[in-house]
């Protein structure tokens, strides 16, 4: 395992799982390869920078090397655990709350940001606008949002690539009929849980339609807006090199073929 920032106690390690501790190195290189550049603000000295869902926080423990104030946001109580002890030597303001109960977060958070994170998150909130109407408010103006998420009817938005078993692994897999669907995975064996898991994501999936409209309503600037056939953590997961939807504006051929859109939103300038 590569740790990039300061390495954390060696004690500790032990009580993360492996796949965890790729996900810290993933979330490391993902800010240093590709999200820096896309924000495109590569001075982040003294600047704010919130993550909503951190996980492990690797991408805010790259942040914090280059000069950030750093804060994340977690609700699981293994991810947030996790983050403490992979960034226990930085001062990271670490904190576990749920980004759509204002009370849960408001001692821990600063007043206002100048970047926001919320990468592959949203699309398991089940308010998407009031997450979004408090993270608007959580902006500095003219702060920047960055936000990910696989589009509602793509080949994997239901995460069913988290299936252990190789034939859950199918593309839109999940656009089956609930009881179809329910039928199939209990026939190659998931567990309740995984299944409870799998009909979650699937009810609250969000198309980019659907996201635009919310992005409007509350009132963010949409600066950039990308989609992926193959995205950009799938050079760190699997090798490959990252492929734009370049039939991205055309209407349902957004949705099908990008596996992820990428947003950048601004909160405007009073």
């Amino acid at each position: 395992m590569e740790i990039l920032g300061s390495i954390p106690s060696k004690n500790n390690l032990h009580k993360i799982s492996q796949r965890c501790l790729r996900c810290f190195d993933e979330q490391q290189w993902y800010a240093k390869n590709f999200l820096l550049k896309f924000i495109g603000d590569e001075n982040v000295v003294n600047q704010n920078i919130l993550e909503i869902g951190c996980a492990e926080a690797g991408l805010l423990n790259f942040y914090y090397e280059r000069g950030a104030n750093c804060s994340g946001l977690e609700l699981s109580d293994i991810r947030y655990n996790n983050a403490k002890i992979l960034n226990e030597k930085l001062k990271i303001n670490l904190f576990q709350a749920d980004i759509c109960i204002k009370k849960s977060y408001e001692k821990y958070a600063l007043k206002s940001y100048d970047t926001i994170i919320i990468r592959d998150v949203i699309e398991h909130i089940e308010d998407k606008e009031l997450a979004l109407n408090n993270i608007f408010n959580l902006l500095n103006p003219g702060g920047k949002l960055f936000m990910s998420f696989p589009p509602k009817y793509c080949a994997y938005a239901g995460h069913q690539q988290t299936i252990p078993n190789l034939f859950g692994k199918i593309p839109y897999l999940h656009l089956l009929p609930d009881y179809l669907y329910k039928l199939y995975l209990k026939l190659i064996s998931c567990t309740d849980k995984k299944i409870d898991y799998l009909f979650h994501t699937k009810r609250n999936r969000i198309s980019i339609y659907e996201m635009d409209k919310i992005i409007k309503k509350v009132g963010l600037n949409t600066l950039k807006k990308t989609g992926w056939i193959l995205r950009p953590a799938y050079s760190y997961r699997f090798g490959l090199p990252s492929l734009r939807n370049f039939i991205f504006h055309i209407p349902l051929f957004d949705e099908i073929l990008s596996n992820g859109v990428l947003y950048l939103l601004e909160r405007k300038k009073d």
